[in-house]
């Protein structure tokens, strides 16, 4: 069970092997402890310490949101990195796995767009050609920035009676946007969290550029699982009606989601993250086994145990 507590000023309580979410006096929630398996707090939610001794213990991640898409960070019982572990992930040539992570991505992008008979799969196809043959990393990110480009245009034109033309961030400026947003932090907690968790340092990334207190691996993993989690998924909820313009407000210079919209892209992605996907080396697993199974063959990767192959739609 993953627990998703956005009302504001409610605290979240450990009592008699239940975590009650209380505010004023009032229990508004009631969930047996054992069961929790993660936690995300959205903005002004509180945790007593009772509760988060008890959900460390059991291994349970506690993830710490604003209500406007932004992962603060992750806290969690995790254990700390062999030593043998981190100086094979410091000394990796960057070049073949920052690699994978953009063909891995642009060929779900590339998926997407061809399920829809858009004609910018052809450009996505192009880029994806220029990624292969990279010899720099700055050429490897000239290619992915040019096949996203081409993708969200892909996307502008079955999303533009909703408002959307162009990704924007820092703040998004549509519904679409808002929702792309909230879709990718929740995205990259669950991907740091796996990173962690397979004994990585999470800074140490190969595509993105490392910087201070930048998740940088977890960002390049990320990579994969954008468009078969989030983007498939918010596409999915605008064209179908589960979101509409009205799920979104206008506030502090841009479009955020409001609490309905907020949850029902959560209940959106939360299912998404149970549907069991074929890898392109054959299994299937649930996506969220999927993400963690990823990490896992990263670090093989990274000690020489096998060449890692980047997750992506396929068919």
């Amino acid at each position: 069970m993953t627990l998703h507590l956005t009302h504001q000023g409610a605290t979240l309580r450990l009592r008699a092997g239940r975590l009650l979410l209380e505010k004023d006096g009032i229990t508004l929630a009631d969930f047996p402890a054992r069961q929790v398996r993660r936690v995300a707090l959205w903005g002004n939610v509180r945790l007593s310490t009772p509760a988060l001794v008890f959900l460390l213990r059991q291994g349970a991640p506690v993830f710490f949101l604003s209500l406007e898409g932004f992962l603060y960070g992750a806290a969690g019982a995790f254990p700390d990195p062999h030593p043998a572990h981190l100086r094979a992930q410091f000394g990796a040539e960057a070049l073949p796995l920052a690699r994978a992570f953009v063909l891995g991505k642009l060929r779900s992008a590339q998926a997407l767009l061809l399920r829809h008979g858009l004609p910018e799969a052809e450009e996505v196809a192009q880029a994806l050609a220029r990624a292969g043959e990279a010899q720099r990393l700055e050429s490897l990110r000239g290619a992915e920035g040019e096949g996203s480009r081409a993708y969200f245009q892909g996307l502008g034109r079955l999303l533009a009676a909703q408002g959307f033309g162009r990704r924007t961030r820092r703040p998004p400026r549509d519904p679409v946007n808002a929702a792309l947003s909230y879709g990718y932090a929740l995205l990259l907690g669950r991907v740091l969290v796996a990173v962690r968790l397979a004994g990585l340092h999470p800074e140490v990334g190969f595509l993105h550029a490392e910087g201070r207190r930048s998740p940088a691996l977890a960002l390049d993993l990320m990579e994969e699982f954008r468009v078969p989690v989030v983007d498939a998924v918010v596409l999915s909820a605008f064209r179908r009606g589960h979101l509409t313009p009205a799920h979104a407000e206008a506030r502090e210079g841009g479009v955020y989601l409001n609490e309905e919209g907020r949850r029902q892209l959560i209940e959106l992605l939360e299912g998404r993250f149970l549907e069991e996907v074929a890898h392109p080396l054959g299994f299937r697993k649930p996506l969220g086994e999927m993400i963690e199974l990823q990490a896992h063959r990263l670090k093989a990767a990274l000690l020489e145990r096998g060449r890692y192959t980047p997750f992506y739609l396929w068919r």
